[in-house]
């Protein structure tokens, strides 16, 4: 009798790349790890293939992790947009099948689906809603707007819901946005001869109350592959890309990042549940979403400015440093020789920049901006009593007055743009056609006009750190970093050695 081929779920596919990530085993190894992780014996060549798309695993959120096998949709686009209609409008109407089907149709149109690619059956629409967990909600009454005393009646049900869970497990996630290009981002007026900066993205960055989980930032950018991602393996960085037509936090990503949340909490934290703060905004949806670690506690309209630990200092730290990166980059191409008005810089310089500012965000700041908001029963120590963020406020400061430049910003305004904070707004039905579309837009501002990347050779990749070694040795209590430089210069041999070892092979069979 023929063996049952057994089948790994997502999470589990998962878990092998993490342990695979961190363990150098054979694949029977691998195979005997999973017998004793799950009482299942899979096939060698299982893992193999698992393992062989090892890197993008690891890096994609698990949006279904009891599932198995993946049919894929016919048209993703409209998997996406039929969906976030639905989150958004739930509580707003009745949506009937008869509305979602006529909508799907409405949707391929404008989305330029061959005609007669869906046949939208009850069947059809059955299966979109069983794959997104979709089900018909009752309809509530709006709740009434905030009024003064609604921070006075949130605190002490805040504290008491704080009191419930250690510090390492209560988080906070918010999100702020930025303009990439320095247009409007350093002069009051915008600079001569520039037309007005279209390029955002918009960043979710979530801490626990004691700073010692930061997880890695959530970044929306417009474009799917921008050319400067080419020639790059973008998961090498530690953060989430996704993409959207306006760089929005969507709810779709929303609920993706959550349940992907879920996971890693429950990861760290040997499955204790954790508590998750949010603020109200739209497209924070969780109905039907099964959290086995996570509970979320929703803080009333109105409030987060004063009870949100991410507002009170948090988010305000890591646009500083983030800032500071970018000042420092532009000062760098003035001093080259470039115009202002003519920089540019690209989406993955920014992405960088911003993995830099969140790293330099530190735990005895976030420490402080939960003790400020007073939600936890006990004020949290710190390790340092004095201001984390003094040095960069002064350095900040003394950048942007280096530029010189006229109609200058103050420090303050450059970093609490208005136009920067939305990363939502609801949207009308009309514009959910073309929130998912594919492609590039008609509108000169819209194209993605950023350079693919070149690619560096091991030769001249070695030549640059033999550079950085010999600047090191001329410094100062420099030890740690030259022993540093040392692991990436035998990273990159290594990576001589095998291409090497690879060219010999190909010759040989020639």
């Amino acid at each position: 009798m023929p063996k049952k081929n057994i089948s790994l779920s997502d999470i589990q596919k998962y878990e092998l790349c993490l342990y695979a990530h961190d363990n150098k085993k054979t694949q029977t190894q691998y195979v005997d790890w999973a017998e004793q992780k799950w009482g299942i014996r899979v096939n060698e060549s299982t893992i193999t293939r698992i393992l062989q798309s090892k890197e993008k695993r690891l890096t994609a959120n698990v949006t279904n992790p009891e599932a198995k096998r993946h049919k894929p949709v016919a048209v993703p686009e409209l998997e996406l947009t039929l969906k976030e209609f639905v989150l958004c409008y739930q509580h707003k109407t009745i949506l009937s099948d008869a509305i979602l089907i006529e909508k799907a149709k409405l949707l391929v149109n404008e989305l330029g689906v061959p005609q007669g690619t869906l046949q939208f059956s009850n069947g059809w629409l059955q299966k979109f809603k069983e794959r997104n967990g979709i089900r018909q909600v009752k309809l509530h009454g709006e709740a009434d707007s905030a009024n003064e005393n609604a921070i006075a009646e949130a605190l002490p049900l805040l504290q008491s819901k704080c009191a419930e869970y250690p510090p390492d497990r209560i988080y906070n996630m918010d999100k702020t946005g930025f303009f990439i290009e320095p247009d409007r981002t350093l002069a009051t007026k915008r600079l001569s001869g520039r037309k007005k900066s279209k390029e955002r993205l918009s960043v979710a960055l979530c801490v626990n109350a004691d700073g010692s989980h930061k997880l890695p930032p959530l970044i929306i950018g417009k474009y799917a592959n921008p050319q400067c991602f080419k020639n790059v393996n973008i998961g090498n960085l530690p953060m989430s890309y996704r993409n959207n037509a306006k760089a929005w936090m969507l709810a779709t990503i929303f609920q993706e990042w959550l349940q992907e949340f879920d996971y890693q909490v429950g990861i760290k934290h040997d499955k204790q549940r954790v508590l998750l703060l949010l603020d109200n905004c739209t497209s924070h949806k969780i109905n039907n979403l099964v959290l086995e670690n996570v509970e979320v506690y929703f803080l009333p309209s109105n409030t987060t400015s004063k009870l949100q630990p991410m507002d009170s200092g948090i988010i305000m730290s890591f646009k500083k440093h983030y800032r500071h990166h970018h000042i420092r980059w532009i000062l760098e191409q003035v001093e080259a020789g470039q115009l202002i008005q003519n920089l540019k810089m690209n989406v993955l310089q920014a992405i960088q920049y911003i993995i830099q500012g969140w790293n330099e965000v530190t735990a005895d700041t976030i420490k402080n901006c939960w003790n400020h908001v007073k939600i936890l029963s006990d004020a949290i120590p710190r390790d340092n009593d004095e201001d984390d963020d003094s040095n960069i406020d002064s350095e900040l400061n003394r950048a942007i007055k280096a530029l010189h430049l006229s109609d200058m910003m103050q420090v303050k305004e450059f970093l609490t743009i208005p136009e920067e904070d939305v990363i939502y707004e609801f949207l009308n039905i009309s514009e959910f056609d073309d929130m998912f579309k594919t492609g590039l837009t008609d509108h000169p501002d819209e194209v993605d006009d950023s350079f693919e990347m070149e690619i560096i050779h091991i030769n001249e990749a070695l030549r640059s750190l033999k550079t950085v070694n010999l600047f090191l040795l001329q410094q100062e209590n420099a030890g740690k970093q030259i022993k540093l430089a040392g692991k990436i210069e035998k990273f990159i041999k290594k990576r001589k050695f095998n291409s090497m070892q690879q060219t010999t092979i190909d010759q040989y069979f020639v």
